[in-house]
């Protein structure tokens, strides 16, 4: 009794993996392509200033402030605004494509080691017909169903719980952006006020270590996002998530006009603070789905246990 019901959740779980794993696929391949666009525009457009495109794979805001320094003009020349902001947004974009790819590669790797796992369900099947008909056996339709119904329900709440990782994931990660964006304020302001090359140096290395946060935070919004599409037809989640992942183009269009840096950190930290609200209310939406969804399994045991008693 315990084997079969062990065996029935081992395979149900598996089954409800590759399929999570294959939507995942199918909608990392959907971003990759978005992504290797817009990257090969932004690679034909710096292709045409006659920049290094391999070089620039690994580029600094302070190194890209530090080249144009020789350059004495208080503002920049409006095409090398243009320049340099795609070479920001080409960066960020040729990063992302490749952490997309092989994010895909791991979900095809899993989906391969687990196997036809359908022709192992389809056995199964078969035993569940050959107990059910068992004048031997205790097992009836009606158990077969409890404990199937127990198993997707158990299902349901592994999906929950991945969901509610990946937001605390996220969580974590928008904390660190924000830190990153605090750190820069404080050196922009003062900056504002007649710092000189010190301040200004040390806003554009700041700004590089709030470039690589908010890049992480969007990674992990995105995850998040992956696990509450793999729950909608679960809970009906009351959160535009595209809002979450704006973070890029909004923190490269403009940043290097200097009389704007320290709006655009300001705006970014507001960005921030709403997108971590928005994450903690979904979270707490989860919680609340995932403590009934316990209730049912509970519910369903005992189901389950009263009708092996009656057999």
């Amino acid at each position: 009794m315990k084997s079969l019901n062990e065996d029935l959740m081992e395979i149900k779980d598996q089954l409800r993996r590759q399929l999570k794993w294959k939507e995942q696929a199918e909608r990392l391949q959907t971003q990759i392509n978005n992504k290797k666009e817009i990257t090969s525009i932004l690679a034909e457009k710096l292709a045409d200033e006659k920049e290094d495109i391999e070089s620039l794979r690994n580029l600094s805001i302070a190194n890209i402030f530090s080249t144009i320094a020789g350059n004495k003009q208080e503002k920049l020349l409006a095409h090398e605004k243009e320049v340099i902001e795609a070479k920001l947004k080409y960066q960020e974009a040729y990063k992302v494509l490749s952490e997309l790819k092989e994010e895909q590669q791991e979900y095809l790797l899993k989906i391969k080691e687990l196997g036809d796992l359908n022709s192992i369900y389809s056995k199964m099947l078969d035993r569940k017909e050959k107990l059910i008909h068992d004048e031997q056996s205790i097992w009836s339709q009606a158990l077969f169903d409890l404990t199937e119904a127990e198993v997707d329900v158990l299902g349901g709440l592994q999906e929950y719980e991945e969901a509610i990782e990946a937001g605390g994931i996220a969580q974590l990660a928008l904390g660190d952006a924000k830190t990153s964006f605090e750190k820069a304020k404080g050196w922009s302001t003062f900056d504002m006020f007649g710092g000189g090359v010190i301040s200004t140096s040390m806003k554009h290395s700041h700004l590089d270590t709030a470039k690589n946060t908010v890049h992480e935070a969007e990674k992990r919004l995105r995850q998040f996002q992956d696990e509450l599409l793999d729950i909608q037809n679960h809970m009906k989640i009351d959160l535009n998530m595209s809002e979450l992942l704006t973070f890029a183009d909004y923190f490269f269009d403009g940043i290097v006009i200097d009389w704007m840096v320290h709006n655009k950190i300001t705006q970014a930290m507001t960005q921030i603070e709403e997108t971590f609200d928005l994450v903690t209310r979904t979270l707490k939406k989860l919680e609340e789905e995932q403590i009934l969804l316990r209730e049912k399994i509970d519910e369903l045991s005992l189901e389950r246990i009263k009708l092996i008693e009656q057999a």
